[in-house]
């Protein structure tokens, strides 16, 4: 009992968590027909999972005086509930001229089933005592209301293929990665509900011509089946919406750690050159709030040009000797090529601007900065990324530099290494 009410619980909180983040979207777009079928069939997915949660079951019953018309009220939510999501991908698969069709069919065949399903309900005798978890199997030979149950699961299993079928095969058909992610989701989760609805039709129709075997699969595996199936159906559906949202906070810190990592080397750089920063308020005094910055990719960017530009005005004060030494120490201490080159690069940058600190003669060197980029501004500030790694990496840049200023009295390899 406890089991059900907690799994229960927790996939109610779940799935109308879920319809309230659809129902943001309904009511900024409320003549969206898909939106409209979309939030139907959440509502009615979630409906289940409150009522038949053993602790408010009995109370439904005792409030409304009818015993078990908690699960009347279940069986027909999730009838409505699959006919929802089917006719929702009816919408998103088929071309226009069919989906009017296809919908006739749809809610004929859930408005026949409901309509259906009550009338044996009532039409049954199910007052002999609460049965929220074992109804089916308690009232398997209880004229109308095997009828009543047989329907329900054939519904549920024909919801089922349906939806792992057409799931599965617009999958292949979107573009959109999450949504596509979520269609999938969708179509393993249908899988798992029929191994809640299968049994439960196999068990009721073997009931017809004896005692069905599968009683105790039917009350209390099947249950479980509907529950990951649940939960995947929440994920599933809800998907595009969360992922997207999901990309959108990985692209952000993604961002972040770009502007923390770029800024000791933009630092320096536009210290010495502060004519290359276009708009010196855009950039946050605390680099820990650029986080909360909205124009961050922008800001980003501006760093990567300034930081070209400085590397530009900084090529008089370039010592070809320091890219020389640089490179000796890391074939000597066994540096990674693009390592190579960043920490060369950076070696450059340090001594440069030490130099020009120092007033020191200009090199009029001709070399330009290393750019492996070939224009794509994300390669361009990958790439000085790496350099600005390379510039905090103090040891082996300070040996370079060292090495170029006392020429040839010392080897690069006597250097400590």
């Amino acid at each position: 009992m406890l089991l059900f009410n907690l799994v229960y619980g927790v996939l109610a909180v779940i799935s109308w968590s879920a319809f309230f983040f659809k129902l943001r979207d309904l009511v900024r777009d409320p003549g969206n027909r898909e939106l409209r079928l979309l939030c139907l069939a959440i509502a009615t997915f979630a409906t289940p999972f409150v009522v038949a949660s053993p602790w408010i079951y009995v109370r439904i019953d005792h409030a409304l005086g009818v015993t078990n018309i908690a699960t009347l009220f279940v069986y027909t939510s999730v009838a409505v509930c699959l006919a929802s999501f089917l006719a929702l991908l009816v919408s998103w698969s088929s071309a226009k001229d069919r989906v009017r069709l296809w919908h006739r069919v749809l809610v004929a065949y859930a408005v026949i089933s409901v309509a259906s399903m009550v009338t044996l309900f009532w039409l049954g005798d199910v007052s002999d005592g609460e049965h929220h978890v074992d109804f089916d199997v308690h009232y398997a030979d209880t004229p109308y209301i095997r009828e009543f149950l047989l329907i329900y699961a054939v519904l549920f299993v024909v919801g089922m293929i349906g939806l792992a079928f057409m799931c599965w095969r617009y999958a292949k058909a979107v573009n959109r990665p999450w949504l596509r992610r979520g269609l999938r989701v969708v179509a393993v989760g249908a899988v798992f509900g029929l191994g809640y609805g299968v049994p439960k039709v196999a068990s009721l129709t073997w009931d017809i011509f004896g005692t069905s075997p599968l009683h105790f699969i039917s009350v209390h595996v099947a249950p479980m089946f509907a529950s990951v199936a649940a939960w995947l159906f929440a994920a599933g559906f809800t998907m595009p919406a969360w992922g997207v949202g999901l990309d959108n906070a990985r692209e952000r810190l993604t961002q972040y750690r770009a502007y923390r990592r770029l800024h000791p080397l933009w630092k320096a750089l536009t210290r010495a050159f502060p004519e290359v920063v276009l708009f010196p308020d855009l950039h946050p005094d605390n680099p820990r709030r650029a986080l909360r910055e909205d124009d961050l990719p922008f800001i980003i960017r501006r760093m990567v040009f300034e930081i070209r530009d400085a590397q530009l005005a900084l090529l008089p004060y370039i010592c070809p000797a320091v890219a020389e030494s640089a490179r000796e120490l890391c074939e000597i201490r066994r540096v990674p090529a693009e390592q190579t080159e960043a920490l060369i690069e950076a070696a450059q940058i340090k001594g440069a601007l030490r130099a020009m600190e120092a007033g020191g003669d200009s090199h009029h060197s001709a070399a330009v900065p290393h750019d492996p980029a070939d224009g794509d501004m994300n390669a361009e500030r990958d790439w000085l990324i790496l350099v600005a790694d390379a510039f905090l990496r103090s040891d082996l840049i300070e040996d370079a530099i060292t090495s170029a200023q006392v020429g040839n009295s010392q080897a690069p390899g006597a250097l400590r290494g």
